[in-house]
C-alpha cells in the first residue's frame, strides 16, 4: 500500500495511483514545504477549486499549473489589483519570489499598503485602445446597417431580420404582415 502524499494528506482526500497532486508538488524539497504550498492554495482556491484547475490542464502540463497557480496567489496577496503580472511589469518580481518563499517555509505573507504600492509599484503599461473601438474604413456603413438589425425568435425558432430606418417619415403607413 502506498503512503498518501503531503498535498492529500493536508487536504484529508484519499490518494491513489494517479493522484493529480502528487507530481505537482516533486520540485519543492521538504515535505513541510510540500503541505505548506497545498494548504495556501486550498485556502486561496478552496480544495475543490484547486483540484479542479490543476485537473483542467494535460497531464504534463499540471505541475506548471500548480507552480503558476502559487506564483499568482502570492501575487495576488502581494498586489490585489494587478498581481503577480503586475508585480513583474513594475520590476517588483522580488516581492513575489520571497512571498512564494515565505509560503513554502510557512511564514505568514503580508499584503502591501495602498500608500507604499502607489509609490512604488507602478501598474503595467496599458495600451491606448478601447474594446468597443470600430475603426472606419470602407465597410463602416454596412456596419452600421448591421448595428441596427435586431433578431426576433418566433414560435419556431425562426429568425427574422428586422431594419430600422433612421429617418423617421410621418406619412409612412404600417401594413402588418
Amino acid at each position: 500500500m502506498r503512503m498518501s502524499c503531503n498535498g492529500c494528506r493536508v487536504l484529508r482526500k484519499g490518494c491513489s495511483e494517479n493522484c493529480t497532486i502528487r507530481p505537482c508538488l516533486q520540485w519543492m524539497k521538504t515535505p513541510e514545504a510540500q503541505s505548506n504550498a497545498t494548504v495556501f492554495l486550498a485556502k486561496f482556491y478552496g480544495r475543490a477549486g484547486l483540484l479542479n484547475l490543476i485537473n483542467a490542464g494535460a497531464q504534463h502540463l499540471q505541475p506548471a499549473i500548480f507552480r503558476s497557480l502559487l506564483y499568482e496567489a502570492c501575487g495576488r496577496i502581494i498586489n490585489p489589483i494587478n498581481g503577480a503580472t503586475g508585480l513583474l511589469c513594475s520590476g517588483n518580481w522580488h516581492l513575489c519570489k520571497a512571498a512564494v518563499e515565505a509560503v513554502l517555509s510557512g511564514a505568514p505573507v503580508t499584503q502591501v499598503s495602498s500608500e507604499s504600492a502607489a509609490s512604488t509599484m507602478m501598474s503595467p503599461p496599458l495600451k491606448a485602445g478601447d474594446i468597443r473601438h470600430i475603426s472606419k474604413d470602407d465597410n463602416s456603413a454596412t456596419r452600421a446597417r448591421d448595428a441596427q438589425k435586431v433578431k426576433t425568435r418566433g414560435r419556431f425558432k425562426k429568425v427574422e431580420l428586422i431594419y430600422f430606418d433612421l429617418a423617421f417619415d410621418p406619412n409612412t403607413k404600417l401594413v402588418p404582415f
